[in-house]
């Protein structure tokens, strides 16, 4: 007589870990859930804060810091800018406005820039542009008028 290929009496199938441990279920949905909400609310501000940090009003604002005397003295040189930007930016067409905080540091201190900005016909012009450093009393005023360095000649 031949053996069957298989067995007549088929094994018992073992059941998975979350069916052995139901009670399991609700809190492990949750926590998907959350964990889900978590990377939407994560990629949802990493896509404002890439268009904030690719808007001209932020380069504009950006690119004074370093050119004043006073900021490079206070924060040192080079200064970075950070990550995360608060504030409001509005564009539409050739007219907006931007209400932005832009962290910054150096190698001597921390601070912001803050930002505050409309664009007619294409042009951004700052209304208030200044340098608040950590630790030091006052705002420094990039939008005032520096007298030219004294030369040697």
């Amino acid at each position: 007589m031949t053996k069957a290929p298989y067995p007549l009496q088929p094994e018992p199938m073992q059941k998975s870990w979350l069916e052995r441990n139901a009670n399991w279920k609700i809190p492990l949905g949750c926590l998907t859930l959350l964990v889900l909400i978590g990377a939407f609310v994560a990629i949802v501000l990493a896509i404002v804060t890439e268009s904030f940090h690719h808007s001209d009003v932020y380069n504009q604002a950006i690119s004074r810091a370093p050119l004043n005397p006073l900021v490079r003295e206070q924060i040192g040189e080079p200064i970075r800018a950070g990550w995360f930007i608060s504030g409001e930016l509005s564009v539409n067409g050739s007219s907006g406005k931007a209400d932005l905080k832009i962290p910054i540091s150096g190698p001597r201190g921390k601070g912001s820039i803050r930002a505050i900005a409309s664009k007619r016909a294409g042009v951004w012009t700052f209304t208030w542009l200044q340098v608040n450093v950590t630790g030091h009393d006052g705002a420094i005023d990039l939008l005032s008028v520096q007298p030219a360095a004294e030369r040697d000649f």
